[in-house]
Parts: C-alpha cells; sequence; structure tokens
C-alpha cells in the first residue's frame, strides 16, 4: 500500500501541467510492474492526472482496463472520466462510452452522490446536447449545490436559451461567484449587454466580489452597448483593487475601449500590459482597424511577427480589415496569399468574406464575384451581404440582382437583401422596382429589423428604436430635433434622403420617418443631456443609413461636437494621406509631400501645432509641412518676425486671401526649437497647487543626474515635466505680469475677446499692478530674481558649463530665440560689431542654435507702444541653458515660454532645476513677408 501511496502522490504532482508524457511513463511502469491491475486508487489517480493533461483522451481506455481487471468504479472515478469525456467529443464513440458509463452508474448506485451527479449532469448538457435529460436529473437529484445549476446555467446560455437560465438562476437556493459569472457571460452572449449590466448590479448589491470571469464579461457588455463609463469603472476598480491585470482582463479592456470609441486607451492598456498572446495583439489589431487606423493596424501587425509570435487565422481577419477600413487592396491580397505560402493556414469563409468586402468596397465587383463563385466553400449570407453592399456603394444594379437569388435561398424570411436590393432600385431611379420588392416583402411576411441606439449619458444606458416616442423626455427630444433639422438645412443645406424610407406613404411623410431613426433621437437626447464639449458616442444595432450618416457630420459641424487638437490633425488627417499614398494614390502623394499648414492663433498655438508636426521627424514621417500664420493672440512674435504682422487687420477678409496666397508661395524658413525639462522635488505642500500650461506634459518620476553643477540640495527622487518653445522662456516679472493677465482673463474672458482688446487691457492690467512704472531697484521684494540660486549656459561647440552671475539690476530673465522680441526689434537694441567680437558672440538668427540670454529692467516685454520704454540689459549666447532656483523668501516662481505663463512651486529645502537644450530637428516656418 505504501509504493500505491506514492504513485499516486507523483500522479497528483503532475496533474494540471499540460505534459502527459511524465505520466505515460508512470502508467507503463504501473502496467509492467502488475500494480495498475490491482489497485481501484492508481486508475483513479491516472484518469484524473489525465483529464487535466494535454492528452485527457488517453484516460477513456483506462475505464475499460479497470473493469477487465474486476475493479468497480468509485465515487471519484466518474468525475474525473466524464471530464475526460468532454474535453474529447471527437474520440470516436466517446458519445456512446458516455451512455454506457451513465447506466453503469446507476447500476452501481453511485449517482446519489453529488459529484457523480453534477458530471453526468455536466455531460448531458455539454458532450450529448441533451438539456431535457440534464433537467430531469437535476430534478431527481438527492442533493445538489450551485455547481449543479451553475452549470445548467451555462449550458442554457451557450444553447441561446438564455431566458431558461435565467429561470435556473432564479431559483438557486444560493449562489456564488460561478452563478452570477454564469448568468453574466449568458447575456453577453446572447447580445444583451443591457440585462448583463443589471445583472452585475444586482450582484454588487449583494456583496458579492467580483472575479476575473465576470469583470471580463462585464467590460464584453460595455463594449457591445458602448457603456465606457461603466467600462472605465471596471478598469478603476481593478486599479483600486491592485488586481492583476491578466492577458484575458487585459484583452477584454483594450477590447472594450476600442469599441466605446477610445482606441488610444486601448493601445495605452496594451502597451501596458507584460503578457500578451495572440488574441489580445488581435484585438489591438482589429480595434485600430475600425477606427480608421489601418496603417497602424498594419504595422501592429508585422511588430508582431518580428517578435515571433506567429499569427492565426483570427489574426488574419484582424489585418485583412484594416486593409478593408483603409482602401489597401494590394496589401490585403498579400497578406491573404501569405496565409498559405507562409503560415500554412488555410482560409476560412470569414477570410474570403473579408476578401469580397475589400474588392466590393474598392469597386472590383467582377474580382469580388469571381473570389465568390471560386470559394472552395459554399458562400454564406455574409459573403453575399459584402458583395451586396459593394453593388449597393457602385450602384451596380445587375450585379445586385444576381447576388439577391443566391442570398434569399439562405436567407428567405431576413430583411437584409431585400432591404440593400430596394434601395440599390431607388438610388438608380428605379422606384417602381423598389415598391415591388416592398410588396415582396409584405406579402411574405418578412419585417424589417428595427434599428436600435444606445447612448450613454452619467454612467446610463438609453435605448432608442426607430420611430419610437415612449421616451420619458421625447417632447424635449423632438423640440431638440427641430432645432437640429433648421440649423442644418439653414447652415449646411440639408436635404432628406427620402430614397432610405422602404415604406409606402407620402412623400411628405417620408421626411417625418427619416427624422424618428434612432441615432437622430439618441443624438438630440445626448445634445440636451450633456454639456458642450462632451464626446457624444452612439451605438447602434444595424448599419447607418445614407441619410442619417451624412446628418451625423453636418450635426458634428454645425454644433461642433468634435473639437480636433493639432496631435490629432497630424494623426488623422496626415494618416488618411499616407494610407492613400501607401496604396498608390498618386495624388493624394502629391498632396502629401507640397501640403503647407496654416494656423490662425497666437503664439502658443503656433507653438503647439510645430511641436505636433516636430514628431514626424521622430516618427520618420517626413517631409515634414512648413507652418503659415494668422496671428490672433497678444504677442504673435512668431508671426511678426517671420513677415506674417503683429495681429490680424480689420478688413479680416481681404487679409485672409493675402494670407493664403503668401502661405502657398511664400519661401520656408527654419526655426529652433528647444527643449525645457523642469525638474522639480516630488513632495510639495499641499496647500501649493500644481497647474502647468499644456505645452508642458508629465514624463512621471525620474532621478535627476548631477554633473557637478547643482549648487543646493538634490532629493532622491523628482517630478519631470517637458515641452518646447520656440521663441522665447522667460522668468521673474515679465511672466509674473503675464500670469496675472491670464488669471484675469480666464475670470473675465469678455475683456479680453479680441486682438485690440487683449492689448489694451495687457497693458491696462500691468500699469494698475504698478509693475511697469515702478523704479528699477535691487529690492528682492521687487525683484523675484533670488530664487535663481545658480544660472549655467554652454557655449556653442563646448561640453563645459559655464556660471552666469545673474545682474542686480533686472527683473526678469529671458532666452530669447528669434531676433525679435514684442517690440520688433532687439530689446537691448542693436548690438554693435565691436561687442559682438569682444564677447565673442554672433549676430542673432533664427536657426543659429544659439538663445540670447537678456535681463529686463522694467520686469516685462509688454505690447503696444508701451514697449519703447522698456530698457534690457544683454547677459550671453548660450547653446544650452541651466538654471537652478530655489523656494526661501519668494515660495514660487513665475515662469513663461512662448506666451504660455504658470506658477512654478519651490521647496525650501531642495532645488528646481530647468534644463534648456536645442531640439536635433529645426522647424520650419513660411516667410510671409512681402518680396
Amino acid at each position: 500500500m505504501a509504493v500505491v501511496g506514492r504513485y499516486v502522490e507523483l500522479l497528483s504532482r503532475c496533474r494540471g501541467s499540460g505534459d502527459a508524457r511524465p505520466i505515460a511513463r508512470i502508467q507503463a511502469a504501473l502496467i509492467t510492474s502488475g500494480l495498475l491491475r490491482g489497485s481501484v486508487a492508481l486508475h483513479d489517480a491516472l484518469i484524473r492526472a489525465l483529464a487535466s493533461s494535454g492528452r485527457p483522451h488517453a484516460a477513456l481506455p483506462l475505464y475499460a482496463h479497470l473493469l477487465r481487471a474486476g475493479l468497480h468504479p468509485t465515487p471519484h472515478t466518474l468525475p474525473s472520466l466524464f471530464k475526460s469525456l468532454a474535453l474529447s467529443p471527437a474520440v470516436p464513440g466517446a458519445r456512446r462510452l458516455a451512455l454506457a458509463v451513465h447506466a453503469h452508474a446507476v447500476r452501481l448506485g453511485l449517482t446519489g452522490f453529488l459529484l457523480v451527479n453534477n458530471a453526468l449532469i455536466r455531460v448531458h448538457a455539454g458532450l450529448l446536447g441533451r438539456l431535457p435529460d440534464a433537467h430531469l436529473l437535476l430534478r431527481t437529484s438527492a442533493s445538489v449545490d450551485a455547481s449543479t445549476f451553475n452549470t445548467l446555467i451555462t449550458a442554457h446560455a451557450r444553447a441561446g436559451r438564455v431566458a431558461d437560465a435565467r429561470s435556473l438562476f432564479d431559483e438557486m437556493p444560493t449562489r456564488n461567484v460561478v452563478s452570477w459569472s454564469a448568468m453574466v457571460n449568458g447575456y453577453v452572449q446572447a447580445g444583451d449587454g443591457r440585462e448583463a449590466l443589471v445583472v452585475f448590479s444586482r450582484m454588487q448589491d449583494q456583496g458579492v466580489c467580483p472575479d476575473d470571469t465576470v469583470l471580463v464579461g462585464v467590460l464584453a457588455a460595455c463594449a457591445q452597448l458602448g457603456a465606457l463609463e461603466q467600462g472605465k469603472w471596471v478598469h478603476g476598480y481593478l486599479k483600486a483593487t491592485c488586481t492583476r491585470i491578466t492577458v484575458f482582463l487585459g484583452t477584454a479592456l483594450v477590447d472594450m475601449y476600442a469599441k466605446c470609441g477610445e482606441v488610444q486607451l486601448g493601445m495605452e492598456v496594451f502597451e501596458g500590459m507584460k503578457d500578451k498572446n495572440v488574441l489580445t495583439w488581435t484585438t489591438m489589431i482589429k480595434g485600430l482597424a475600425m477606427h480608421g487606423r489601418g496603417s497602424d493596424s498594419l504595422r501592429l501587425f508585422s511588430q508582431m511577427e518580428s517578435l515571433g509570435i506567429k499569427p492565426d487565422d483570427i489574426a488574419f481577419i484582424g489585418a485583412l480589415c484594416a486593409c478593408t477600413h483603409t482602401g489597401l487592396v494590394d496589401k490585403g491580397r498579400e497578406l491573404f496569399n501569405s496565409m498559405v505560402s507562409r503560415y500554412g493556414i488555410k482560409p476560412k469563409i470569414e477570410h474570403y468574406g473579408c476578401m469580397v468586402d475589400l474588392l466590393a468596397r474598392n469597386g472590383l465587383l467582377s474580382e469580388a464575384r469571381d473570389m465568390v463563385e471560386k470559394m472552395p466553400m459554399k458562400p454564406d449570407a455574409l459573403i453575399w451581404g459584402a458583395l451586396m453592399a459593394g453593388c449597393r456603394f457602385h450602384k451596380n444594379v445587375e450585379l445586385a440582382e444576381y447576388v439577391i437569388r443566391h442570398w434569399i435561398e439562405l436567407e428567405p424570411d431576413k430583411s437584409g437583401a431585400y432591404v440593400l436590393l430596394a434601395n440599390i432600385y431607388s438610388a438608380s431611379g428605379r422606384h417602381a422596382s423598389a415598391r415591388e420588392i416592398r410588396h415582396v416583402m409584405r406579402d411574405k411576411g418578412v419585417e424589417k429589423i428595427p434599428g436600435c441606439s444606445n447612448v450613454e449619458i452619467k454612467g446610463v444606458i438609453h435605448q432608442f428604436i426607430v420611430g419610437d416616442l415612449s421616451h420619458p423626455c421625447i417632447k424635449d427630444i423632438l423640440t431638440k430635433w427641430y432645432e437640429i433639422d433648421s440649423r442644418i438645412r439653414l447652415e449646411e443645406g440639408y436635404i432628406p434622403d427620402k430614397k432610405e424610407v422602404l415604406l409606402d406613404i407620402e412623400e411628405e411623410e417620408k421626411e417625418g420617418a427619416l427624422s424618428r431613426h434612432s441615432e437622430k433621437l439618441a443624438i438630440a437626447f445626448a445634445l440636451i443631456s450633456t454639456s458642450d464639449n462632451t464626446p457624444i458616442r452612439i451605438v447602434k444595432n444595424l448599419r447607418v443609413c445614407q441619410d442619417c450618416h451624412h446628418v451625423t457630420k453636418l450635426i458634428s459641424k454645425v454644433f461642433d461636437i468634435t473639437i480636433v487638437k493639432p496631435s490629432e490633425f497630424v494623426e488623422y488627417a496626415l494618416g488618411c494621406l499616407e494610407q492613400l499614398a501607401d496604396s498608390g494614390d498618386h495624388s493624394a502623394r502629391s498632396v502629401r509631400d507640397n501640403l503647407r499648414v496654416m494656423v490662425a492663433g497666437g503664439d502658443g498655438t503656433v507653438g503647439w501645432v510645430l511641436g505636433c508636426l516636430g514628431e514626424l521627424y521622430v516618427q520618420n514621417r517626413e517631409p515634414v509641412p512648413p507652418v503659415a500664420v494668422i496671428p490672433l493672440g497678444t504677442g504673435n512674435d512668431l508671426s511678426r518676425s517671420f513677415g506674417w504682422g503683429a495681429s490680424f487687420p480689420f478688413s479680416w477678409k481681404a487679409a485672409a486671401k493675402r494670407s493664403l496666397y503668401k502661405a502657398i508661395l511664400g519661401p520656408v524658413s527654419c526655426l529652433d526649437s528647444w527643449h525645457v525639462v523642469v525638474s522639480m522635488p516630488e513632495e510639495r505642500e499641499e496647500e501649493q497647487e500644481l497647474n502647468l500650461p499644456h505645452s508642458l506634459r508629465h514624463l512621471g518620476e525620474c532621478t535627476f543626474y548631477d554633473d557637478g553643477t547643482a549648487e543646493g540640495e538634490l532629493p532622491e527622487t523628482i517630478l519631470c515635466f517637458d515641452g518646447v518653445f520656440y521663441n522665447y522662456f522667460s522668468i521673474g516679472m515679465d511672466a509674473q505680469v503675464a500670469y496675472g493677465f491670464h488669471q484675469l482673463r480666464d475670470e473675465k474672458p469678455f475683456l479680453a475677446s479680441g486682438p485690440l482688446s487683449n492689448k489694451l487691457i495687457y497693458a491696462g492690467y500691468t500699469c494698475k499692478q504698478g509693475w511697469f512704472f515702478t523704479q528699477c531697484i535691487s529690492d528682492p521684494e521687487l525683484r523675484g530674481l533670488t530664487n535663481i540660486i545658480r544660472l549655467s549656459i554652454k557655449k556653442m561647440d563646448s561640453s563645459e558649463w559655464e556660471h552666469i552671475p545673474v545682474p542686480s539690476s533686472v527683473r526678469a530673465i529671458v532666452a530669447l530665440n528669434l531676433h525679435n522680441y514684442a517690440s520688433g526689434r532687439n530689446p537691448w537694441g542693436t548690438l554693435k560689431p565691436e561687442y559682438l567680437e569682444k564677447k565673442g558672440f554672433v549676430e542673432a538668427q533664427s536657426d543659429d542654435g544659439l538663445l540670447e540670454i537678456f535681463g529686463l529692467k522694467q520686469g516685462w516685454h509688454a505690447s503696444l507702444v508701451m514697449v519703447e520704454l522698456i530698457s534690457a540689459k544683454h547677459i550671453a549666447q548660450a547653446a544650452a541653458i541651466r538654471l537652478e532656483i530655489k523656494g526661501g523668501q519668494w515660495r514660487d516662481a513665475y515662469m513663461q515660454m512662448d506666451g504660455e505663463p504658470w506658477k512654478q512651486p519651490l521647496s525650501a529645502e531642495y532645488s528646481t532645476f530647468v534644463d534648456i537644450k536645442r531640439v536635433p530637428y529645426r522647424s520650419l516656418i513660411i516667410n510671409g513677408a512681402d518680396r
């Protein structure tokens, strides 16, 4: 018995490893020694180990061996045996063996044991597919537990009988987390995400802690509904509970974010995952594709291949979808062919569907038809639907009639084929044929699936069905829709596309029917329920009709639903041109190569756009478009320096035409970009608020590298922020007055509604503060530069830091890139050649790799006419600058770069550093000066 016990222990260690080879070696030893023939316990241990291995079917012959040895199974034998049978449905005779073992269990009286009974229910509901028999076993069982019900709930849900699954769930005397998981995932599989979230909410109310399986189901429900806020809640819950993001959780998060319209958040989750499988990569690839980022999607597919991850058939579906969304026909053909030639993957009907869709969308209808007719398998409804969609887009009536004959054979009772053909007839002017299709649908009793749109408002999902006026806010919704309809007609010339209405009603009534489409009701409700800048996400069960698609674009334009940032312009607009160029569109390539960008705004806006375009250098996406300027800000030093003027004139229409003409023909100049890194102690006093401008981004925690220049105490860890400026960086009262003005303008925006009022308020505010006319004295309380404990520079072609004293006569330090500042001239006047030679300086240029450092005696750089009163002191020229500042009498330092000021909190114990060095690449700006 001791020998048997050692073998049982050894086999228990092999369970769950997935490798069946050690188990096979032990089995061979037991058979050779004769120990197996006389021991039920060894049979049980072998069957259990094999059931948990990669070869569960190897356990099946052991049952016959046990019986031939004259031994009887125990209550521990049958559950593992049934598990092996359930995992081996393809083994010949598996179902017959399952029934035989059931009969044997009845004869031996083993069905009264809970584990055996649960295993029988599982095999009848799963392997045998006999749900009524599984129900009978449940009703006649001597004892049941949560596992008994869980098995049947899961089986009913998989069979599409979710109502029966819910009845069993409600009937359960006690539930565990598996029960809730089975019900949540059952609703998700049935496509009822709303009810899945209701069950999850009830689960939370009862205090049940969700596991990974439940949360994966909840995220899938959020993806179905577009419930971004609830999906974010799950992500926040995982962070708050320090739950490890497993491969399955991470993949579900990526899928949720992509389907809820936040693909970039999905990418952040994807990049942060330590472990990824093929499904994770595929999910991200498909997510990028559905958002039109086909090039990014295909780059990710190539990256997956380069990392040695072999794509499976699902990964190829994602890559082919990327080609479809971006029109990359040649790339699609290449991927389709590589499935067999490179990876030995036999294309399935889904892959043919992707190719037919790709070809049909791009007008290659003959080639798409040939592919359908030569497929090695019979085309299904999805294949014909993809070809039909191409016929509709390209108005090919003849091919559509060919398609409809085959499609209706497969789905005679579904409306999709009829609706598409009727739309094609209407678009081609064959209205009588379209009416005939409607009559056929009526005669056959075929009803169109009603459109259903979901919109999430403050975490609550609101559902709208076409023509349904039962929403409690329907009066307000219809009132809003009339406003929308009036505005898009008046401002954008909208005319309803009544061909989309497949109803035999009067023409006047068709407009009313169009206005009741579910997505229009959802958009109107969202507009009355959210603030101006809140994104609106609509999720619909059907393809959006052409009229609603057109209306949505007009609403976005008229109501300014979407705010496009420069980074989004670079990513989307240039990305679209590059995708078209990559697909062989020579016009797109020409536009991309010769593109010029016109920016309307002040120095901060122009700098923001230049910075976003500068990322193209990093991404090797040249050429980088040059930038022209319509000056709308307060200072506009950038625009003035390159001939675009100080502010936009009153005769703006004529000026706009002249500016556009200059933007097209003007020569391109180079402009140095300067990288700023602010390194500050991580710990700050609680009352100190850190409110940095958008031009600085947070880099997180980092370690400061001390090369011997620091004078003050250095913390172990620091917070780092970085940004780029193009004209100037300043510290002191120049930045302080700008900060105060910006605060005033934010509080009372009506005071500065245009360039002229901007300047007047700026000058008036400064005089009111007494900073402009104050005599220049060395009192630290009036200077604010005692924060600077060290100013260091590097000269051109030098790697050594040189200490520069801060003059006691100045109240602001400025590092200037351009050759003028505020007044259109050097603030220190024209530097004489003798002075330049003596100091070893050169004449300032915008692309010389040098910054001019000077001090302002009156403290600010001003604007308008008062600039003539400014006096400045030239200090140095530098290729790099380091400022070390520290708190003391002044608890904050005021800083500014290109018109964006901020208040920098300081520590009295540790130093804060500002490092400035030139960016390796130069920005391109169009010169608007008259030639």
